[in-house]
């Protein structure tokens, strides 16, 4: 009888061997007591945080040094009004037809109307009288610019090839705005080859 008693008072302390850490470690698919098991359970978990930190943005929040940082762009001026375009119409027909008319080998001035433009310019810049030679006189006649034709007389006599190669090359140089001797200089030298002339004066202008 005393056994049986001094057996129960130790199966209620919780000594009784593996039924006895029954209470410690609970067995599978038993009910564990949800009270206990909190208060046994350590928390490492941090407080929530409050709903308006939340809400401000999830992730990872990443500092920036600031020599790192790009500076804000300039203030830019208030833009202006639209300015007014212009309504001119450009209109390049005439230089169309003056450089396929100077190609030609007896380009014929009289048909776009510039037939007296050469001869004021010849007029005005020469300090002669009456032309005399008729050698220049025949190829005046002919149509040609008669500001040039003294200078390629001058340079090939009565080749009429060259002539009007040479005619040809310094009504289209002039038209660009180089001086007289410069033209006749360069087309002699490069043998009426207008191109070399004008990649002459291009790379000496520069």
């Amino acid at each position: 009888m005393y056994r049986q008693t001094t057996a129960q008072a130790h199966h209620q302390q919780g000594g009784g061997g593996v039924g006895g850490a029954s209470s410690l470690y609970p067995r599978l698919g038993q009910q564990q007591n949800p009270n206990l098991s909190a208060s046994r359970i350590p928390s490492f978990h941090h407080s929530s945080p409050s709903p308006s930190t939340s809400s401000a943005g999830l992730g990872i929040r990443v500092a920036i040094k600031p020599e790192y940082r790009i500076t804000p762009p300039p203030q830019l001026s208030p833009q202006v009004d639209d300015i007014p375009r212009s309504m001119f119409q450009f209109d390049f027909e005439l230089e169309r037809k003056i450089l396929a008319e100077a190609e030609k080998e007896s380009p014929n001035w009289g048909r776009l109307g510039l037939e007296n433009l050469p001869l004021r310019r010849a007029e005005s810049s020469s300090s002669s009288g009456p032309v005399s030679d008729p050698m220049i006189k025949k190829y005046i006649a002919l149509g040609l610019n008669r500001e040039a034709v003294p200078f390629a007389v001058a340079n090939y006599g009565d080749n009429s090839t060259k002539v009007h190669d040479f005619v040809r090359g310094y009504n289209t140089l002039r038209e660009m705005g180089f001086s007289s001797n410069s033209v006749v200089e360069a087309l002699v030298t490069y043998e009426n080859d207008t191109e070399k002339a004008l990649a002459y004066f291009l790379n000496n202008s520069t």
